[in-house]
């Protein structure tokens, strides 16, 4: 046996024995490695690899291995209603309110914000993150905390929320673990989105923006759902899917990787 496949079995030994188990990103190559415990593992990549086997091109190690980066990811089981953050956020408030006019709605709600004034609201944001926010009136403003998010999943609710997925690390780092839905737009199925109110300056910069959030979302501390064209034909269908991959999603455990929080 080459010095390369004893090296490989003594890896699978190891993983095996700590129980670990890998988990890939949506759409990068990047493997996770997953804590069940206390025991740490070595950053980044394999370590124990001897240097001289490495800089070997003829060497065993160096034609047969092909090693990539991982990081260290912990399991949560959540029990009650995960909030769903829908992607891009230029189709959220329209899938929203589909969700909540169709029926099977019982599982849903939006949460309802705390109205402040621009003073108050300047000193909110100082003490806490804000989820997401806009100006109602004159020197006044809808905010959305967490506080209102664990309000609708205390009873018994998904919280449909319209922001940003800039506030996915401030929720998580609240121990709130949210179900995120990216629809992937594209120029081939944009023209099945005609029929949604959508307000977009032009069909090329909706998908311009579409594709900077997918890439925005590959940096998230945790995992997204992200809906291909061929899964929906239309609205109506979209947003059944929609419907039924939060109920798969809230059936899974979630990973968060620690160090992007």
């Amino acid at each position: 046996m080459s010095r390369a496949s004893v090296f490989i079995t003594q890896i699978l030994q190891f993983v095996s024995r700590v129980d670990n188990k890998y988990k890939r990103m949506n759409s990068s190559e990047r493997v996770r490695i997953v804590s069940s415990g206390n025991s740490t593992l070595p950053r980044p990549g394999f370590e124990t690899l001897r240097q001289d086997d490495c800089a070997d091109p003829d060497s065993d190690v160096s034609r047969g291995v092909s090693l990539v980066p991982y990081s260290l990811v912990s399991p949560q089981r959540v029990q009650r209603k995960r909030p769903v953050l829908i992607s891009p956020t230029s189709l959220a408030r329209t899938i929203i309110q589909k969700i909540l006019n169709m029926g099977g709605a019982m599982d849903f709600n939006i949460c309802k914000p705390d109205v402040l004034t621009k003073e108050e609201f300047l000193m909110r944001q100082r003490l806490e993150p804000i989820i997401s926010s806009r100006e109602k009136h004159t020197n006044t403003y809808e905010v959305v905390s967490p506080e209102n998010i664990e309000a609708v999943a205390a009873k018994g609710k998904h919280c449909l929320l319209e922001a940003d997925v800039s506030c996915v690390k401030d929720l998580l780092r609240r121990e709130i673990y949210p179900i995120i839905i990216h629809i992937k737009i594209c120029d081939k199925n944009i023209r099945k989105l005609r029929k949604l109110p959508l307000r977009v300056d032009s069909e090329e910069e909706f998908v311009r923006v579409c594709r900077s959030r997918e890439r925005e979302l590959e940096r998230a501390p945790c995992l997204y759902v992200c809906l291909e064209p061929e899964e929906w034909t239309g609205p109506d269908d979209l947003i059944r899917v929609v419907k039924d991959r939060i109920q798969e999603e809230q059936r899974k455990t979630v990973w968060v990787e620690q160090d992007l929080l």
